[in-house]
């Protein structure tokens, strides 16, 4: 279990790598992706998904995808949900990532290494430094009953807030129902073509409100209200 230091570290590193230089991982590497893999916590109460990881991919040092068989919405939420794990585990270590999409593949992570070629050094710090002015406002995520809205449940919240998403959109709000309950809404209705990609972007936000919740408060719960309408409690 990570610290609340290390998930807002991890949250406050994370950049959506753009250009990766062309490196095999050497096999202390690869350990640590391997082990980044197994700390993944599984979705609610389901079994975790069959997470790994090869270098065969023309770019980066390589890919980690799941094997899935199962592509409802709720199976995609718990992908992304899961992948957002190991992303934010392998910023910690140093490593660069990307959640990317080809046609006819499902949603991977691309993992490697930054290229320093100044150009892209520059894009990248530029993307670091307007992130923040980049994402909506809390207040204009968050409805309920905003009088609990403490340093904790703030905490929590804006985590969720900066998590990443397909062209940015930030498909999903925060209802708070308690002093320690938010309930977390995805968009209702979706393109077909959206359908894979806005699903995951549910999953990864999950994954930071639920990740913070429970560094702060040593337990956290998710319940899922409907495809997309999920309940985040803590104690």
């Amino acid at each position: 279990m990570h610290s609340r230091d290390e998930i807002e570290r991890a949250i406050d590193l994370r950049v959506t790598e753009r250009s990766f230089s062309d490196r095999e991982l050497d096999e202390e590497c690869r350990m640590l992706v391997r082990d980044s893999i197994e700390q993944v916590e599984p979705f609610m109460d389901w079994e975790a998904l069959s997470w790994y990881y090869t270098g065969k991919f023309p770019v980066a040092s390589g890919i980690i995808l799941a094997r899935m068989q199962d592509f409802r919405t709720e199976r995609l939420v718990q992908y992304g949900f899961e992948g957002e794990q190991i992303v934010l585990d392998l910023t910690l270590k140093g490593f660069s990532t990307s959640w990317t999409r080809l046609p006819n593949y499902l949603s991977m992570i691309v993992l490697g290494f930054h290229e320093n070629n100044g150009k892209s050094d520059t894009a990248r710090a530029a993307r670091y430094i307007y992130r923040d002015a980049n994402r909506k406002p809390l207040e204009e995520i968050v409805s309920g009953r905003t009088g609990f809205l403490n340093n904790n449940m703030r905490s929590i919240l804006n985590c969720g807030r900066m998590a990443p998403s397909s062209f940015n959109r930030q498909p999903w709000s925060f209802e708070i129902l308690g002093e320690k309950e938010v309930a977390i809404h995805g968009w209702k209705k979706i393109p077909l073509i959206y359908e894979e990609v806005i699903s995951i972007d549910l999953g990864v936000v999950l994954s930071h409100l639920y990740l913070m919740a429970k560094s702060l408060t040593g337990r956290a719960n998710l319940l899922a209200k409907s495809e997309r309408t999920y309940l985040l409690s803590w104690t």
